[in-house]
């Protein structure tokens, strides 16, 4: 699957991101993250010929009411809450860089994504959605009549 728009092609983000590392040292990351933090779950995607799929870390579910997805426009659209499953202030919090709260996380289909064929299974707190492809229509031959 290509980038979207412009966007940084992920090889690239991977070098640039170890070459800010290596120079403004090991906690830089971590500092990034307090300033700008995940705003939901973290999402892998990736494409095969057959079908697209979305890995999306949300931990510590125990029911179908704790998360919801939707298909509009072209978009699959997901939305839940994540718990804090213990009790701490927030002036407590040394590192914070899970996410808790409320989420809504909006991702653009391909075109040819089979969305009436969509499946998802949540297991060890993992939510994966399958989302078949429409083979690609090969080469038409158009006849040309002769008079």
């Amino acid at each position: 699957m290509n980038p979207p728009g412009n966007r940084m092609p992920k090889s690239d983000w991977k070098g640039l991101s170890a070459q800010a590392g290596d120079v403004l040292g090991p906690e830089f990351w971590q500092d990034i993250a307090s300033i700008i933090p995940l705003t939901g779950p973290r999402v892998d995607m990736y494409e095969t010929p057959q079908e697209l799929v979305v890995v999306a870390e949300v931990p510590g579910l125990s029911s179908p009411e704790q998360i919801q997805l939707s298909f509009r426009d072209q978009s699959l659209l997901m939305r839940g809450m994540l718990v804090r499953p213990y009790q701490v202030l927030d002036e407590q919090m040394l590192l914070s860089e899970r996410f808790f709260g409320a989420f809504e996380r909006v991702f653009r289909l391909p075109g040819n994504a089979m969305t009436d064929q969509m499946r998802a299974q949540y297991h060890n707190g993992l939510l994966i959605i399958r989302i078949p492809l429409a083979p690609p229509d090969g080469e038409k031959v158009i006849p040309i009549q002769f008079t």
